[in-house]
């Protein structure tokens, strides 16, 4: 009897099938979401696929390859689901790559938008978040961008390459954001992104009808925040500075004057920080160890003899300097910026709890922007390329 009774069990567990299954001709496909704060109440953009225009076996016709639903409210809820009254089909975030937060709402604070996609149950959370740098995150979205038909997937593509190329940017998903702002011994930097140009022009199909779209955007500068709130911002020397102390520098370039107006090319091809903490007399300091290796890949100064073991010396000696320079930059705008971006308190922490339990409350405001930093560079020049000393005159 209990043979049979599980056989019919099993049975109708067959027989549920997906109980949530939903089509995809019933679903808007999010890729891209801003949130911009404006007159009392929260603006949230979706921008969404239009399938048939991104199609190869569909003949394209005059419609944008994405478009953008928007929807106002006084929470992120109600504003998602004001959506509804345009929408035709409810949207889906399962496959969101870029979340934009206009530059008001990041100063008002983040907390509450980070809470509201946290708790959505269908996005993922390995999705990039930045900042709109004096810019609303709505007219970010709205950009026709070339090479690339879906903008988010344009801006996402980005800034992960210039994430591993260029120093001054930072790909930062949902989960780090988190354990970020729930630390207190660390605070959230984010990625600016700008527009240049119109943002008029840029919402328009003719923008990329030129070979260089009057109308872009571009990644510029670190977000830097208090608490949940934007504190100000990192520009591009701060922001190499930061990316090297924080173990963020995959590979970069570095010029380096050789001359009137020329400069010598250094392409640094690996980077390592390391961050130890102590206490001195009842006063936290930190030593920043930072280990750079880069190859020569521009020789714009002929009279530089790059056989000569002494002039290797110099230049590495010089580049040094430069990471010294930008390190030493982040720090002073963090401190004024009270903002500990770097997570010197959340390292103090690990390694002297004690001493932390006694000075967490006061850290922000009172004792990391008279931190004591110090700091160690290394760097070597591996290689100067396939020829020593160029034959151009």
């Amino acid at each position: 009897m209990l043979y049979k009774i599980a056989i019919s069990m099993l049975c109708l567990l067959m027989l549920t099938g997906c109980w949530s299954r939903r089509e995809l001709n019933e679903l808007l496909i999010v890729l891209g979401v801003g949130v911009d704060w404006e007159d009392g109440h929260y603006l949230v953009s979706f921008q969404v696929v239009n399938p048939s225009e991104i199609s190869n076996q569909q003949k394209r016709g005059d419609r944008p390859p994405s478009t953008l639903f928007q929807g106002r409210g006084k929470t992120l809820f109600e504003a998602a689901r004001a959506v509804t009254a345009e929408a035709p089909r409810k949207v889906y975030a399962g496959h969101l790559q870029i979340y934009v937060i206009g530059e008001e709402a990041a100063r008002r604070g983040i907390n509450e938008i980070v809470d509201n996609v946290a708790r959505d149950n269908e996005a993922r959370m390995d999705f990039n978040i930045i900042v709109a740098k004096g810019a609303r995150a709505e007219d970010v979205l709205k950009l026709y961008t070339p090479v690339e038909k879906l903008p988010s997937y344009s801006m996402q593509q980005s800034l992960q390459t210039s994430e591993k190329n260029w120093a001054p940017t930072i790909a930062v998903t949902l989960d780090e954001a988190i354990n970020k702002l729930s630390s207190q011994g660390s605070e959230l930097a984010l990625t600016g992104i700008r527009i240049i140009g119109s943002p008029e022009v840029g919402e328009t199909k003719q923008n990329v009808e030129k070979f260089l779209p009057p109308s872009r955007f571009r990644y510029s500068g670190i977000a830097a925040f208090k608490d949940d709130k934007l504190s100000g911002w990192l520009n591009e020397k701060e922001s190499r500075g930061y990316t090297d102390i924080t173990n963020n520098l995959v590979s970069t370039s570095i010029a380096i004057p050789c001359g009137d107006q020329r400069y010598l090319g250094i392409e640094v091809t690996s980077s390592s920080s390391k961050i130890k903490t102590r206490v001195a007399n009842g006063y936290p300091e930190v030593e920043v160890s930072i280990r750079t290796e880069g190859n020569v890949v521009e020789r714009a100064c002929t009279d530089m003899d790059l056989s000569d073991p002494s002039t290797i010396k110099k230049v590495e000696g010089q580049t040094k300097q430069a990471i010294l320079d930008n390190a030493i930059a982040a720090v002073q705008r963090a401190k004024e910026l009270k903002s500990d971006i770097f997570g010197f308190g959340t390292r103090m922490e690990k390694e002297h709890p004690v001493f932390w339990n006694q000075v967490k409350d006061q850290w922000r405001n009172e004792y990391f922007p008279q931190l004591k930093v110090t700091y160690k560079i290394k760097m070597f020049i591996r290689d100067t390329g396939t020829i020593e000393n160029s034959t151009i005159r």
